[in-house]
């Protein structure tokens, strides 16, 4: 709600629509409990509605690698043109028709332009961006303790904005990143948890397999 506040033109009434609530008035009651001030009060003034849609800027926490994140969603069949990535809204999924873009925008925000006239359904739209851009990473965590592995050290220092393409309806099914082909590998990985995901996405992006990882291991017995 206060993203639509600062950063369109849309009315109080469209703005509580589009965050969930049945009632301005409801919207207005919870905005003064939680802020101690009227929505109208956050306002920019001079912000307006880009043509076509409601833009938004939505944060994540740098480094954001998205040379890497455009590439895997275009090597999955996703449109991207340039470097904005885009897609077709549907009533079945999405519950509204329309159109949704994604393009980087200030560091540590992505621009998103979507374009329906449902308001209704910004809150979840906006929720399927954050899951398939992975905006919730926290690249900090995640590079400290996959470091841990002598492994995979490296190849995080590499490339550490690393994200998680995400599947725009979750399935809740097992990423692909998450599947490892070797079950020494695979019980390795057990210690990259929670990041396991991250762990082999950094072997795949770096080219290594398991066959590569277990000749390693072995040369270093060997020795």
């Amino acid at each position: 709600a206060k993203a639509l506040i600062h950063q369109t033109d849309l009315s109080m009434a469209q703005v509580a629509l589009a965050s969930g609530f049945g009632s301005v008035r409801r919207f207005n009651e919870t905005f003064q409990a939680l802020y101690e001030r009227p929505p109208s009060a956050l306002r920019r003034r001079g912000e307006r509605l880009h043509e076509g849609g409601v833009v938004l800027s939505l944060p994540y926490a740098p480094p954001y690698d998205w040379d890497a994140m455009l590439a895997a969603l275009a090597g999955r069949g996703d449109r991207i043109v340039g470097r904005k990535w885009s897609r077709v809204l549907t009533r079945d999924v999405d519950g509204a028709k329309g159109a949704v873009s994604v393009e980087p925008g200030e560091p540590g925000r992505v621009s998103v332009c979507v374009e329906t006239t449902e308001l209704k359904a910004l809150p979840g739209v906006l929720a399927r961006v954050r899951r398939v851009f992975d905006l919730s990473a926290d690249p900090d965590a995640i590079a400290r303790d996959l470091s841990a592995d002598p492994l995979l050290k490296p190849l995080v220092a590499g490339r550490p904005g690393l994200r998680l393409p995400g599947d725009w309806i979750d399935t809740g099914a097992e990423p692909p990143n998450d599947r490892l082909d070797d079950d020494r590998l695979t019980a390795r990985a057990e210690g990259w948890r929670p990041w396991r995901a991250y762990g082999a996405l950094h072997l795949a992006v770096a080219g290594i397999v398991a066959a590569d990882v277990m000749e390693r291991e072995n040369d270093k017995d060997a020795a």
